[in-house]
């Protein structure tokens, strides 16, 4: 039997779910253009909406301020509208929330995805929208390697061992992203490739001083 690394389809659709009742607080704290994490067109195994794979990776579509003003304002009009987090909020924070409830938020949510997909696909040109294509096609191959070269490994400890299991699926996710990056660097632009260095490198610098040190 073949050992899964992504999560449930169910784990996916509460990730999803949580992701954009999380996206206000985000957005608050992001300046107007600053679109780092954003999820623009990025899709991935099992999660058609997500962030990009590796910091600044979104800074390598070139995006003019007018385009991620237009991108932000998608989000907050669609995944991040008020309608849609007091109804996923309702089903999150009610462990008695019916079945009727749930299909509710989860139709409401992928509407909302949709609409955002839509919205952002007439926002990126065509040029930006075949290199996002590109890029997720990529990685979608770089991850099935890392799966694939960790599979018997995970396969011997997923029942027995769930610490160590954690551990492989985490050595799966960097070696992806390691090996997504290596070959990004020969797919994009010397200008693409420049942008992208310098968001991750303010993006990496910004999540280190976010983090809080704990008093002794």
């Amino acid at each position: 039997m073949k050992t899964s690394v992504l999560p449930a389809r169910s784990t996916v659709f509460l990730f999803a779910l949580c992701t954009a009742l999380a996206l206000p607080a985000l957005a608050q704290k992001q300046k107007s253009t600053d679109l780092s994490g954003f999820p623009l067109l990025w899709s991935a195994k099992k999660t058609p909406l997500t962030g990009p794979f590796i910091p600044g990776l979104n800074a390598a579509l070139l995006l003019s301020d007018e385009q991620k003003e237009k991108l932000i304002a998608a989000r907050e009009e669609t995944l991040s509208n008020a309608k849609l987090q007091k109804l996923g909020a309702g089903v999150k924070l009610n462990p008695n929330a019916s079945d009727a409830e749930r299909e509710a938020a989860r139709k409401a949510n992928e509407e909302a995805r949709d609409q955002f997909k839509t919205r952002v696909e007439n926002i990126l040109t065509a040029e930006q929208r075949k290199l996002v294509e590109r890029l997720n096609t990529v990685f979608e191959e770089s991850l099935t390697a890392a799966q694939e070269a960790y599979r018997g490994q995970l396969e011997q400890v997923v029942k027995t061992d769930k610490a160590r299991a954690e551990e492989l699926r985490q050595e799966v996710r960097e070696k992806s992203h390691k090996d997504f990056k290596a070959r990004l660097e020969g797919m994009l632009s010397k200008e693409q490739w420049a942008a992208l260095a310098k968001a991750a490198e303010a993006e990496e610098a910004a999540a280190k001083n976010s983090v809080k040190v704990k008093k002794p």
